[in-house]
């Protein structure tokens, strides 16, 4: 049934019908012409049997008319006259024994093959009238020739065919008319039927097209309409679908690609308007069955040291799991795999997988909820935490090519949704932080103080030579919190600008100049290169001069001694932006530590703080600019980049 329902065969049969209704119009015309043929033929036959006999009479005729005058003209009469007249009977025998058997020779119809007519009994009811008077007419000639007593009379003989030929000639007049009666009968016939026959193909051709418009083009037409809905941006449009065929199956997935691109961009909108993980994977539990199979589905985040992975929050049939935060071992299980691929990773058999490696810690959490069936999805790019969304079901083999292909697809969508989602709720926490941890500076700068003091009296005191040294790293110990403290107020606090117009090679210079004991303490030297004329851009001058502070510094700390420091100022290719780059030698810096070099708190320096490159980011972002860090076996690169006024 179902082969009988596909447009590829029901099109093959609308076409083979067609080519037969034309095959067969053909064929029709083919016999039409044939029959017209053969009753022509037979019509010229008659003619010529008619032709044979008036022959016949005008040979008795005229030899009545014109007798012979003498002995000499006799003789020669009986071998003209009568030859011809011979001739005309045989040919006249023929003819009727043709009709008779209804097969002429090819001697009398010129053609390559005996003709062999088919008459109807009417016909052949004149045709043996025809024979009878024929075959009475010529005993009597052949009487009056005298033949039967070998002495051939011609004047006799053309005396009985002028008195006795009327009989013969209504006889044929007869057999004439009833075969054009046939002919003219079976061409009716002929006719009525090639009308038929047109009839019958334009109903089933009008048939068709009507099929075919109805069928296919209508249909066709509605989902060109739903493309065009689609690509206005009517993502959840509907087509109607009729039939169980190629097109209804066509128009059956075009509506699960509107559907679903309907529920994606639902659940995108909806993700992008929040900043709370619960309610993101709120969103993501209530929208994606709609999807796929989706009995759970849960968020994970690899931990701070990387050993662990976190389960922070899951969803189980559209409702929150009330579990607590679930650690999970991470490294050297599918969870890192689909992390390090950034691909997604189905487990399809989970049970099975989950057995056969007791080391996968999470896998067998899902195994023990009751879960069966199990696809990972990586956050990465997007996302300050990796992180991975885990959608499971409870039958196994429940997600098919086709989810996968979908998931596959709509994965970057998804991810940089979830993990935009994730950076919100990451900027919350840090904000929060930063919040504690300003109050908290505050409150521990005051004690500080009082203490830093009390320290700097102490030294100012008559002490002994070990007590003096404990006092000076007390002293260096606390100028190094109070530091701290400095840049931990500075990184928390809003920043603010008082922007005025600066040319910047004039301001680099002059710093350059006024800062070269930062390098001449560790043995460097500070080299300016000013490849542009004039470069203004609209800056905070305190702001900016922090930021060339830090980096003296780190390219100072960096450089090997004796070396020297490039400062090289120019403009970007298309003249909208100034460019620093700030170029010294020494060891390169690790891949590791180079990712993350603009992490709070991160620093390689024993002394370090881990907030001045994070400082000197946020002033340069504040300006409208980005800064880049490149490390090789030549040195390190710093490339400060700010729009021009």
């Amino acid at each position: 049934m179902a082969l009988l329902r596909s447009l590829k065969l029901q099109i093959g049969a609308a076409l083979l019908l067609i080519v037969l209704l034309f095959f067969g119009v053909f064929l029709v015309n083919q016999m039409a012409l044939e029959e017209q043929r053969g009753y022509n033929m037979l019509l010229n036959i008659t003619a010529r049997l008619e032709h044979t006999a008036r022959s016949i009479v005008n040979l008795g005729v005229n030899y009545a008319m014109n007798p012979p005058a003498d002995a000499g003209a006799k003789q020669r009469d009986l071998k003209v006259y009568y030859q011809e007249l011979h001739d005309q009977l045989q040919l006249f025998d023929e003819i009727t024994n043709g009709f008779m058997s209804e097969n002429f020779s090819t001697a009398l119809t010129a053609l390559d093959e005996p003709f062999r007519p088919t008459l109807e009994p009417s016909v052949h009811a004149a045709v043996a009238t025809v024979e009878e008077t024929w075959a009475e007419f010529r005993s009597g000639i052949g009487r009056a020739l005298g033949m039967d007593q070998g002495n051939t009379d011609l004047a006799r003989a053309a005396a009985f065919i002028t008195a006795n030929h009327m009989a013969l000639s209504r006889a044929l007049d007869a057999l004439r008319n009833q075969i054009q009666l046939q002919v003219d009968n079976r061409l009716e016939q002929v006719n009525r039927l090639q009308w038929l026959t047109l009839a019958t193909v334009t109903v089933l051709t009008l048939g068709i097209f009507a099929w075919f418009f109805i069928a296919i083009l209508r249909p066709l037409g509605r989902a060109a309409s739903g493309f065009q809905h689609v690509a206005q941006g009517d993502f959840g449009y509907q087509v109607s679908v009729t039939g169980d065929n190629e097109l209804g199956r066509m128009s059956d997935a075009f509506n699960q690609l509107s559907s679903r691109l309907h529920a994606i961009f639902q659940l995108i909108d909806r993700i992008q308007q929040g900043s709370d993980l619960d309610e993101t994977l709120c969103f993501v539990a209530e929208q994606f069955p709609a999807l796929l199979p989706l009995d759970w589905v849960g968020a994970l985040f690899v931990s701070g040291e990387g050993g662990t992975i976190i389960l922070e929050k899951s969803y189980r049939d559209g409702k929150p799991v009330m579990t607590g935060r679930s650690r999970f071992r991470f490294r050297n299980t599918l969870l890192q795999q689909a992390l390090e691929n950034d691909q997604v990773l189905h487990i399809p058999d989970m049970k099975r997988t989950a057995e056969n490696n007791p080391q996968y810690e999470f896998l067998n959490h899902m195994m023990n909820l009751g879960l069966g069936d199990a696809i990972f999805l990586p956050v990465t790019g997007q996302s300050p935490v990796p992180a991975v969304l885990a959608f499971a079901t409870t039958r196994t083999g429940a997600y098919t090519q086709e989810h996968l292909e979908l998931l596959s697809n709509i994965a970057k969508l998804i991810t940089h949704s979830f993990g935009r989602t994730v950076k919100l709720a990451e900027h919350d926490r840090l904000a929060a932080i930063g919040t504690f941890v300003s109050g908290i500076a505050h409150e521990i700068r005051t004690p500080l103080s009082t203490v830093i003091m009390a320290i700097e009296y102490l030294q100012q005191s008559e002490l002994p030579e070990g007590a003096r040294k404990r006092t000076r790293l007390a002293h260096e110990e606390a100028a190094r919190i109070a530091r701290l403290l400095d840049e931990i107020l500075l990184y928390a606090k809003p920043l603010k600008l008082e922007l005025d117009s600066i040319e910047m090679g004039e301001f680099l210079s002059r710093f350059v100049a006024s800062h070269q004991e930062i390098a001449e303490e560790r043995g460097v030297r500070f080299l300016v290169r000013l490849e542009t004329d004039r470069c203004l851009v609209m800056g905070d001058r305190d702001r900016l001069t922090q930021v060339l502070i830090n980096l003296a510094n780190n390219a100072v700390e960096a450089a090997p001694e004796g070396s020297e420091i490039e400062w090289r100022l120019a403009r970007d290719d298309a003249g909208q932006l100034m460019v620093l780059e700030v170029i010294n030698g020494g060891e390169p810096i690790p891949d590791e530590a180079l990712e993350r070099l603009f992490t709070p708190f991160f620093t390689s320096k024993p002394q370090g703080t881990g907030l001045g490159l994070p400082i000197v980011r946020r002033m340069v972002e504040a300006h409208g600019g980005d800064i880049r860090i490149r490390s090789d076996t030549t040195g390190t690169r710093v490339r400060v980049r700010i729009p021009l006024s």
